[in-house]
């Protein structure tokens, strides 16, 4: 199939990627730009994660997000979330906002503890470890198998806790992590959650 130099464009627009590499994705996809746009954000993806790890984020946004439960009565739920990128340019454009927004969703509705895995208090997974072990031990479970149990429970725990860890409430056959990539690769900057604050009525 033929593909246009105006399909391209469009898609370099879209996308933030090379021009070779969305020429390729809309003569794989059959011109479709959808399609197109997915496989040139799974090609390159990994490769912009990798370029922008050492970069700094220092500029971003401060979100607010307010859930009432009932329509009518007070908001029960409320979130506060920093969300940082390279320059002042991305901030102000909608597809950071509307990450941000997607995001401080997301932590109302899943309630995650930490950002990231390195931020979980080490005790914690250590009693974690040992109700694990204990419950194994308690079920008659063979030894040589009660350390991969355990694992994997604080790997559940894990998940549970930890932001980017979690799967994405708008979308749950992806993470957090990797709903933040997405939009890393169009815009071509580093997004990070720099914190976040959750608040809740009774909690």
């Amino acid at each position: 199939m033929a593909i246009s130099a105006a399909q391209v464009k469009e898609l370099r627009e879209l996308t933030n990627a090379p021009m070779m590499a969305c020429k390729k994705a809309l003569v794989d996809a059959d011109g479709d730009l959808d399609k197109a746009a997915e496989l040139v954000r799974e090609r390159t993806g990994a490769k912009m994660d990798a370029r922008v790890a050492e970069r700094t984020a220092s500029e971003g946004l401060v979100h607010s997000y307010l859930h009432a439960p009932t329509p009518g009565l007070p908001p029960k739920v409320g979130v506060l979330l920093q969300l940082a990128c390279e320059t002042d340019f991305v901030a102000k454009g909608e597809a950071f906002a509307e990450l941000a927004r997607e995001l401080a969703l997301h932590i109302a509705a899943s309630k995650p503890l930490v950002v990231r895995a390195d931020q979980v208090d080490p005790a914690m997974l250590d009693k974690e470890r040992d109700f694990a072990r204990k419950e194994a031990l308690e079920q008659g479970k063979p030894e040589k198998i009660i350390e991969r149990i355990v694992e994997g429970k604080v790997n559940k725990v894990l998940a549970d806790w930890v932001l980017l860890d979690q799967p994405f409430v708008l979308d749950p056959d992806k993470t957090v992590a990797a709903r933040i990539s997405e939009v890393q690769a169009v815009l071509g900057e580093k997004i990070e959650v720099a914190r976040f604050s959750r608040f809740e009525v009774g909690a």
